[in-house]
């Protein structure tokens, strides 16, 4: 595979060599010409050799070319997914870029993709994969397993931390995946595969429901590791809410809290950090990091009656 930096080299030595054919040809102007020049104080028209405009415009249309190429001709290299104990698995190499860059898969089964980083550029210690919500750090030397599910047909993209480096899964309809995927008897990874679905229905129905305090303040504490722990806080409409995170991962992915529904741009420090508003209306509202990669979502539900409520309504109803 040519490497970007292969490409840019190429690109910068061909525009040295055309400096230099087009220095040389100014260097050919005859010393009579120059004295004239100084004689009459008149700038003169200097012809260049032919060959040296046909330098000149072969080495132009060359650089054309070769941009052309590299933005609008350069194909990824793709690999279709092979299949085994049910899910769908492909190496990934992570050596100035991604290898493959666009990967084969089908819609509906869990994907397996095993990033192997041998580059050791800042840039390419994360990976992420917005569509899922994912972003998995990728230690050096190492092979870091990603798995999750495209349930629809489409292209799904992963990106490095700093989004310059890309790939794209491309999940394909159940009968036209069917043909091009390899596929294995389920017997190698059956454990493994539903220990992962296990866990993914867990942590995705992770919630808890707010305490109230004596002062009227629905309380909930929030852990930020991988994700945010629970997922899902439910609290009443009409009541403050007072929320605690407790940031224990350093990524700077959970430098940031927002909760745009409620105005809240908070930043996360390596201590608790608390931040309170008054849910008005029932519904769902989100809160995320700050490169709104991973997600919760805060439960609104409708007001109910409290006991205090109910005795003044029983009250006023025998009246």
């Amino acid at each position: 595979m040519i490497k970007s930096s292969a490409i840019l080299g190429g690109i910068a030595t061909l525009g040295v060599l055309l400096g230099t054919s087009s220095g040389a040809a100014l260097a050919q102007m005859s010393h009579d010409e120059m004295q004239s020049t100084e004689q009459t104080g008149e700038f003169q028209r200097i012809d260049q050799p032919l060959w040296v405009k046909g330098v000149v415009t072969a080495g132009g249309l060359g650089l054309i070319g070769l941009e052309l190429w590299w933005f609008l001709l350069s194909k990824p290299k793709s690999r279709k997914a092979t299949t085994q104990g049910g899910v769908q698995e492909v190496a990934v190499t992570v050596d100035g870029g991604y290898e493959p860059s666009q990967i084969l898969v089908q819609a509906g089964q869990p994907v397996r993709l095993n990033f192997d980083r041998k580059d050791p550029s800042s840039c390419l210690e994360e990976v992420r994969l917005p569509d899922f919500r994912i972003a998995q750090e990728l230690p050096l030397n190492q092979v870091t397993p990603i798995e999750f599910t495209p349930d629809k047909p489409g292209r799904y993209e992963f990106t490095c931390g700093m989004n310059m480096f890309r790939g794209v899964v491309e999940a394909q309809a159940g009968e036209v995946a069917q043909a091009t995927i390899t596929t294995t008897p389920q017997t190698t990874h059956p454990t493994a595969l539903v220990n992962h679905q296990a866990e993914h229905s867990t942590d995705s129905k992770s919630s808890v429901e707010a305490s109230m305090t004596p002062a009227g303040i629905q309380e909930a504490t929030i852990t930020v590791a991988k994700g945010y722990q629970p997922k899902r806080v439910i609290v009443e409409a009409g009541h403050p809410v007072r929320l605690q995170f407790d940031r224990q991962n350093p990524s700077s992915c959970y430098d940031q809290l927002l909760i745009p529904d409620f105005a809240i741009a908070v930043d996360l420090g390596s201590e608790t950090t608390t931040v309170e508003f008054i849910p008005e209306q029932p519904g769902e509202y989100e809160f995320m990091c700050g490169m709104k990669m991973n997600r919760g979502v805060i439960e609104v539900r409708p007001k109910r009656l409290h006991n205090q409520d109910s005795a003044q309504h029983h009250a006023h109803a025998q009246k």
